[in-house]
């Protein structure tokens, strides 16, 4: 069963200098709230979920991803055990289980539903929209946010080798939500999201891609764990043309996000996302107006 978008959020930033940007204003503009003893983690997850949720319906749910967590808290308690030989604060602790990032989301915005984490190395974003969907499509929730966050930890030479990048990539924080609910009526839609299709193998997409009659319009975001030479195959057989979305911004885990927010803000008439992990594993997401 399909979702329907009602609204999106996003914040992204690239970080060149190991100095990061004051989020604070921007989390009281999003949320209507200061919210004190919080880490930026969090700061993210409300500043893209405020702007995203327009809609003020009740019941919405939260689901959460991010591909490595909070790696500032994550960092600064460890530091504490390991190096210094101390305990780590109580609202640090606290603040390491990535569950508390929602609880603000929820508590800060007024949600009534239920709330997740969702973690996955390559799908993150993927699997919290899949979830999303998939209590929708049972009517468990009327409405959900799903969204993804990404930090930036410094110094950033040190957030580079965590990531696995090269010591010149740029790097950026982002934070992009997606507000969607069960059915349409009532709601200004701004995009259907189709069911997700998940395949063990490059040959098994291969065979349902074919299968797929794509409207006029449609375009193609090849997902950023794709190699160069396998992204320009997959344009090569869907003969789609390609959905630039990485323009201009440095690294983070969940760009995914970023692909379907621009979408969304687009006039193109569909978009196929493929993403895939090293293993070979492909998940692909569909939107249509």
């Amino acid at each position: 069963m399909k979702a329907y978008i009602v609204a999106t959020g996003a914040y992204c930033e690239n970080i060149d200098a190991d100095e990061l940007p004051v989020l604070k204003p921007l989390v009281k503009e999003a949320s209507g709230r200061s919210v004190r003893r919080i880490g930026r983690f969090i700061e993210l997850a409300l500043i893209g979920a405020g702007r995203a949720a327009v809609q003020k319906l009740d019941h919405t749910a939260v689901y959460l991803s991010s591909g490595r967590g909070d790696i500032e808290v994550t960092v600064n308690v460890l530091n504490s055990l390991f190096y210094q030989n101390q305990a780590p604060r109580p609202q640090t602790f606290i603040n390491t289980v990535s569950n508390a990032a929602t609880f603000y989301v929820a508590q800060c915005l007024g949600l009534q539903g239920a709330s997740s984490f969702i973690t996955s190395r390559y799908f993150s974003l993927e699997m919290g929209l899949k979830s999303a969907c998939f209590d929708l499509s049972r009517g468990q929730i009327e409405s959900a946010l799903v969204g993804a966050v990404d930090i930036v930890s410094l110094p950033l030479s040190t957030h580079r080798q965590r990531l696995g990048i090269t010591a010149t990539t740029p790097v950026a924080e982002a934070s992009h939500w997606l507000q969607l609910v069960a059915k349409p009526d009532q709601h200004a839609v701004l995009a259907s999201v189709e069911p997700i299709q998940q395949f063990p193998n490059r040959q098994l997409l291969s065979t349902w891609l074919q299968q797929q009659n794509f409207e006029d319009g449609t375009q193609l975001a090849n997902g950023q764990y794709m190699a160069d030479d396998e992204a320009a195959e997959w344009l090569a057989e869907t003969k789609l043309p390609p959905f630039l979305y990485r323009d201009n911004i440095g690294h983070f885990d969940s760009q995914v996000g970023r692909a379907l927010c621009q979408f969304v803000k687009s006039d193109i008439a569909a978009l196929v996302y493929i993403n895939r992990d090293p293993r070979g594993r492909y998940t692909v997401i569909l939107l249509k107006r």
